[in-house]
């Protein structure tokens, strides 16, 4: 082996491997990183989900964090008055549509009152 090839080899000189290979497995790798980037870029973000307890159905959204909620068309229910989103089932701990923010993926659910 020549000095100056040794010299490419650096880190890789006990290395039974061929510098050509271990390009291609570095380009590989780092096409590998750029996909695994781009998929988390495209798919950022929270799912906040609807359940209506009874109710109409409630298209859900996907936020990022610390966003608002976009305005959903409240959802009717025979019987009831819509009373409003609960991060709770028991419809115990009111959502602020307008002051509380999105920072994990979270089901919201519809808070129903007798007429």
């Amino acid at each position: 082996m020549e000095d100056s090839e040794r010299q490419l080899r650096g880190l890789y000189d006990r290395v039974n491997i061929s510098v050509s290979t271990l390009n291609k497995i570095i380009i590989g790798l780092c096409v590998l990183l750029i996909a695994c980037m781009a998929f988390a870029v495209s798919n950022r973000g929270y799912q906040v989900s609807f359940d209506s307890l009874g109710g109409t159905v409630v298209e859900s959204q996907k936020r990022m964090y610390g966003e608002l909620l976009e305005e959903v068309e409240e959802p009717s229910r025979e019987g009831y008055v819509f009373d409003g989103w609960y991060r709770d089932p028991g419809t115990t701990v009111p959502w602020n549509m307008d002051g509380d923010t999105v920072t994990e993926s979270l089901t919201l659910y519809a808070g129903w009152k007798k007429p």
